[in-house]
């Protein structure tokens, strides 16, 4: 999904492309459809070139480090493990970030996903750190 997300924000830096999506949405009979992709396209403009770049580079960046934790954690290699430990826990300040500045309706709900966070990091230090006294004690 994120390979898909990735190269269609890519599609999107393309002015032709967007274009041609407007002139597509003129020939839809379905108003809900239309409405709903008139407003996705609206909600592309605004952001513009240079904000859908960004997004696109950290889409990358992110699809990037989840392929490698993949294939990583598929070929039962140890520093996959402390990956994903690192990937998990490096959402934690953005959800703080969320909690404290960001405008939302449900604060109870980013503090408990980001105490759930927590949880799941502190879970998967320990199991980490058991597994490797449980390696050398064995070898």
């Amino acid at each position: 999904m994120l390979l898909a997300t990735t190269y269609g924000l890519y599609r999107l830096l393309n002015p032709t492309l967007v274009e041609h999506l407007h002139d597509w949405l003129n020939t839809l009979t379905d108003t809900f459809e239309r409405r709903l992709l008139q407003r996705a396209l609206d909600w592309i403009d605004a952001l513009g070139s240079a904000r859908v770049g960004s997004i696109l580079l950290v889409t990358a960046i992110y699809t990037g480090v989840l392929l490698t934790e993949g294939i990583g954690l598929w070929l039962r290699k140890t520093w996959a493990e402390w990956l994903t430990v690192i990937a998990t826990a490096s959402l934690i300040p953005f959800e703080l970030w969320q909690l404290f500045f960001g405008h939302h309706h449900k604060p109870l709900a980013v503090l408990g996903a980001t105490a759930l966070n927590l949880v799941i990091v502190i879970y998967l230090v320990r199991l980490l750190r058991k597994g490797r006294r449980a390696r050398s004690r064995s070898a």
